[in-house]
């Protein structure tokens, strides 16, 4: 088993296909933590991301990308049908969920899920959204999936929210939220779906400085002002786990409630803003880009970068990023598998 065991995660899908034994074992979920346990589980960042080299610039194309961090080598996922733009991936357990975007033709905002096993490599469809929203928030917790805000196919900005099993594959309405919050980031912090900053029909694009983080105990909404400054609202990208982080122009920075901010890291070298991000457990950070420099647009032109932030050390490490990974980052989920 251990031999099996330390085969590179992007084999293991055609593994299973050798016979039933060895699908079974793939599959099973003590070769995880058999992985884990010998040394052998390897830290993925997944990237909805676009094809740098699309030559139709008015139609860009969008793909998964992979980065393996334990032997830092860049691939891509083989998908069924093309990834809808601007579509938010999350991971929950073994599986990568693919939530909304925009139909990569039409560029109409769409409501579809897409669920990927990561480790038989099999696509299918998931019950799709009540609505069709685009650059909503979204995050995964306690193996569900949050979205909220956002706007509609006719651009009004959303207090609307919702949550997908993803085993009983359902969707189930939350309450509203206090405040409409377009162009909004979520994440996870403590088992807590929080909403960062966005704006509303009456303050179009401008980013307030204030939270929204559902308790699932009390069915409510609370609001944390104050979260968010000039320097690291609408320009810069936020990720959770213990803490909230915060990575923008400024550095790197954590929230710990009433202690405020606090600055782990200067700014990385040669990154001019930041796309997407993605905790890798509790001791590192990574990050996309636009390099210093080298433009960046969300139809793929542009040269985009990786970065990982030693949070214990406070230092960056520059990723080698091959230039067909270069493109527009829009966002990333981090398994450890």
């Amino acid at each position: 088993m251990d031999c099996i065991a330390r085969v590179p995660f992007r084999f293991l899908p055609r593994l299973r296909l050798i016979c039933r034994r060895w699908r079974d074992l793939v599959t099973g979920h003590s070769f995880r933590r058999h992985r884990e346990r010998i040394g052998a589980a390897e830290h993925l960042i997944f990237i909805v991301q676009a094809l740098s080299g699309a030559t139709n610039l008015s139609l860009p194309i969008y793909a998964i990308s992979v980065y393996i961090a334990t032997d830092n080598s860049w691939h891509r996922l083989t998908s069924p049908e093309p990834i809808p733009l601007f579509s938010h991936c999350v991971a929950v357990e073994r599986k990568l969920i693919l939530v909304g975007g925009w139909d990569p033709v039409r560029l109409d905002p769409i409501p579809d899920v897409w669920i990927v096993d990561l480790v038989t490599g099999e696509w299918r469809k998931g019950r799709a959204m009540s609505i069709a929203r685009s650059f909503f928030a979204c995050a995964a917790v306690g193996g569900r999936v949050y979205v909220a805000g956002g706007h509609d196919k006719m651009r009004n900005p959303l207090r609307t929210a919702e949550i997908y099993d993803v085993e009983a594959d359902e969707w189930v309405a939350l309450p509203a939220m206090a405040e409409e919050r377009d162009e909004s980031q979520g994440v996870a912090i403590r088992s807590r779906f929080w909403v960062i900053s966005g704006y509303g029909t009456q303050t179009l694009w401008q980013f307030t400085n204030s939270a929204e983080w559902y308790d699932p105990e009390k069915g409510v909404w609370l609001t944390e002002e104050g979260l968010c400054s000039k320097e690291n609202g609408s320009s810069a990208c936020f990720a959770g786990g213990d803490v909230l982080w915060c990575v923008g122009r400024i550095g790197a920075r954590k929230y710990r409630g009433g202690s405020g901010w606090n600055e782990i890291a200067q700014a990385a070298e040669g990154m001019k803003e930041t796309s997407c991000m993605a905790t890798m457990g509790d001791s590192k950070i990574f990050v996309m880009g636009a390099v210093r420099n080298g433009g960046g647009t969300a139809d793929g032109r542009g040269n985009y970068g990786a970065w990982i932030l030693d949070i214990g050390a406070g230092k960056w490490i520059k990723v080698e990023t091959p230039a067909n990974f270069s493109g527009y980052a829009y966002t990333a989920a981090a398994v450890f598998i």
